[in-house]
Formats: structure tokens, C-alpha cells, sequence
């Protein structure tokens, strides 16, 4: 929403107007105070650079001395450079924030990456599956913060391969039993490693990293969770999971025809993944013409018979 800036300068035009228009209503010196210290808020969220707020804290001290009888150009002067260092601090902070926020995405994506790096036939995997779970989510109107959230879970979904031999990751035949077990680990391994990261817990990406595997009608994962027991985001990330796994390139099987795995999804709907989340992917792969590959190699390889 910060980043948002179109929002805030709407906002900002529409309270400067009524701030001008205000004194020949109110008199309240405190409710002026709280007006400009609003406006203020809104031009450093609007325009981020210094001489605007030069400008702007100039047409706030004159539309406040506008309103003062007894009006002296030194206090006016004063409450310029006051309001400009009000809002060039507000300004500050919240250049801050969204530099932080991009740094934490910039690390997640490297660390993403470079878990993708360990299999060159899952490359890609984490970016795939974190835009293939934010276009569910936008598609099901979710809040744009939660849709930001989900798609941090995409990328650090399975974080918990770390955890995981290489030798099984990369396995060309069939998994033993014990080796699907270990495999099976890595949402818990994930959980453990980020667990103590508050702001995953508040946005749910610590239950994305968890119950990725979980299955609708109970049979996953490593809680065997059912229905709406499992959280949305959860849900909404096995489907992403699912299409990117069916559609790309494996060490043991070629990637599957955009067709069949359409129709996967179709049978599986209401067994291993919720309904609402499946006819959300489809009705967004439709507005989309099929074309729903962030990146990675194009569909369409004749499919051979699913490994484990």
C-alpha cells in the first residue's frame, strides 16, 4: 500500500482543498495542527523527493497564515522550514520501510534461487510456484498484502529441501519407501528453520511452508489436515505446487502436456485440492489464453508415466 503513490496523491489534493476551505468553518487551532500534520503524512507518501517537500510545506505555511489575522512573515518563514523537516523525517522513514521490505524480497528470491540451483531440473520452481499462487490469490480478490505474502511463500516454500540429500533429490528411479519419507520431511524442516521469524507467523508463510503438502480430503501431509482445516494460503499454494511439478521438466519424466494437467486438476478438484482454489487457477489460466509461464520451458512435451 505504501508503494502505492497514485492513492496518496489523490488523497493529498483533496485535503490541501479542504484545509484552504476549512478556515471559514473552524477555528480550532488544533484541529489546523492535525490537518497539516495529515497533509504532511500524505505528500511524503505521494511524492518522495526533497523539493517537493520544500514546496509543499511552503503552501501549507501560507494557507495557515492565510487564516491568521495578525500574520508575520517571520513566523510564516519559521513554520516553513518546521513543516519541511516534519515531512522530509516522514519521508525518510518511509523510503526505510519499503528499502527493507525490498531487501528481505531481494534475499528471499537469492535464497530461492539458489535452492533451485541444486536440481537443474527444477530451476525456476519457487519463482513459478510463488506467481502461479499470487494469480490464485488475486484471482479469489484476496487483500493485496495477502497476495504479496503468498507469493513470499511461493518463493520460500520449499525451503526445507536444504535439509534434504541431494542424492535423493536428483534420483533418476523410483524412491524407496525410506527415501519418500525423507522427502516428505522438508515442510517440517522448512517450518524449523524460519519459525522464529515473526513477520512469516503474522503472514502466514510459516503455515504456507508447513501445509504446502496437505491434501483437501486428508491424505497429505505432514499433519493430514482436511478441508478448510488446511489454511487458504496452503491450499491455494498446492495447486501452484501441483501445475509447476505436472509442467516441468523432471529427472525422472519429461514435463506433462498442458492438456493433461488440466485435466488433473480437474479430477483431483475436491479430493487432493480444494474446488474454490482449482476453478480460481482455471478461470485465471483462461483469462490469460493459456499463456502462464513465468519462466520456464514451454509446455507441450509428450507426457511419460509420473514417477514418485
Amino acid at each position: 500500500m505504501l508503494e502505492r503513490t497514485d492513492i496518496y496523491r489523490w488523497l493529498f489534493g483533496a485535503t490541501v482543498i479542504l484545509y484552504f476551505l476549512s478556515g471559514n468553518y473552524i477555528n480550532n487551532r488544533d484541529i489546523f495542527m492535525l490537518f497539516t500534520l495529515i497533509i504532511l503524512c500524505f505528500s511524503a507518501l505521494s511524492f518522495r523527493k526533497v523539493w517537493i517537500q520544500i514546496f509543499t510545506s511552503g503552501i501549507i505555511s501560507l494557507i495557515g497564515a492565510y487564516h491568521v489575522p495578525d500574520f508575520s512573515i517571520q513566523i510564516t518563514i519559521l513554520q516553513w522550514v518546521w513543516y519541511f523537516v516534519m515531512a522530509t523525517f516522514i519521508m525518510i522513514l518511509i523510503e526505510k520501510y519499503i528499502g527493507e521490505k525490498r531487501n528481505m524480497i531481494d534475499l528471499i528470491t537469492s535464497l530461492a534461487n539458489t535452492l533451485d540451483s541444486r536440481d537443474n531440473y527444477t530451476a525456476f520452481h519457487s519463482n513459478n510456484v510463488a506467481n502461479y499462487s499470487k494469480a490464485i490469490a488475486e484471482e479469489l480478490k484476496l487483500k493485496q498484502n495477502v497476495c504479496k505474502n503468498i507469493y513470499i511463500g511461493g518463493l520460500l516454500h520449499d525451503i526445507g529441501k536444504v535439509g534434504i540429500s541431494e542424492n535423493v533429490l536428483n534420483k533418476s528411479t523410483k524412491l524407496t519407501t525410506d527415501e519418500f519419507l525423507h522427502i516428505k520431511e522438508h515442510p517440517s524442516i522448512g517450518y524449523e528453520l524460519v519459525k522464529h521469524i515473526k513477520p512469516f507467523e503474522k503472514s502466514g508463510v510459516l503455515n504456507m511452508i508447513l501445509y504446502h503438502h496437505e491434501r483437501y480430503d486428508g491424505k497429505g501431509y505432514p499433519k493430514g489436515l482436511k478441508g478448510e482445516e488446511i489454511p487458504l494460503e496452503a491450499r491455494i499454494m498446492a495447486v501452484a505446487d501441483a501445475f509447476d511439478a505436472m509442467t516441468s521438466h523432471r529427472v525422472y519424466r519429461e514435463a506433462r502436456r498442458l492438456e493433461y494437467t488440466l485435466n488433473e486438476l480437474q479430477k483431483e478438484r475436491g479430493k487432493q485440492f480444494d474446488p474454490m482454489v482449482v476453478d480460481a487457477f482455471l478461470k485465471r489460466i483462461g483469462k490469460t489464453n493459456m499463456n502462464l509461464y513465468p519462466s520456464k520451458q514451454p509446455v507441450g512435451i509428450p507426457y511419460q508415466k509420473m514417477g514418485s
